[in-house]
């Protein structure tokens, strides 16, 4: 993606946040979180060159205003008879809030170490592999404009293979009290196109 566009982006998102929490963080007197963190997930996942897999996540609460999470991703592509595999393991924490001054809303900072490999075979049976390990780390703005519906936008920097500075915006929509339906698109080096479902821990 265009640098230019994820900075801008970026900026947009660093001022909202900044704007909104203003005045109200302390880190003796937080407020509650709007949304919960307890909960898994699987989505599919449509990625640049041909890679396409699923991707599963969990997160859990663990005090008020803190979350840990793991996920695992697995994506492959076919090019050239050649055979392509992609995998990551995340696991992570978080930080959340309420923000006082934007209704309905969360900041989120979170921090995560990965494990990546890429693997590939070919026709004549020759194999090979590269592995990395790496960190992400990020902040996203959850808004809810209506009930059951979110919206959030985030800009990470993951250093796995190659440092990548991504912006993901998203939607989400609650179908009951324990289900939600969701949508992502992450803008970056290695463009990405999420959809899954939610299942709420409660």
């Amino acid at each position: 993606m265009n640098n230019k566009v994820i900075g801008a982006t970026g900026a947009i998102l660093i001022a909202l946040s900044s704007n909104a929490a203003a005045g109200d963080f302390s880190f003796s007197r937080v407020i509650p979180s709007w949304f919960s963190y307890s909960y898994a997930e699987l989505d599919y996942v449509d990625m640049d060159d041909g890679f396409s897999g699923l991707s599963a996540r969990v997160s859990f609460d663990v005090r008020p205003n803190w979350n840990i999470f793991g996920q695992y991703l697995f994506a492959s592509s076919s090019k050239y008879d050649i055979d392509l595999d992609y995998r990551v393991v995340s696991v992570g924490g978080g930080y959340h809030y309420q923000l006082k001054n934007f209704k309905n809303s969360d900041l989120l900072f979170h921090a995560a170490l990965q494990q990546g490999k890429n693997e590939w075979a070919n026709q004549f049976h020759q194999k090979g592999d590269e592995s990395d390990s790496g960190i992400r780390i990020g902040a996203k703005l959850r808004f809810e404009p209506q009930p059951d519906l979110e919206v959030n936008a985030d800009i990470s920097y993951n250093s796995l293979f190659n440092n990548d500075l991504t912006f993901t915006p998203a939607v989400l929509y609650n179908i009951n009290q324990q289900f939600a339906v969701k949508g992502s698109f992450e803008f970056g080096d290695l463009d990405m196109l999420s959809i899954g479902v939610r299942y709420y821990i409660r």
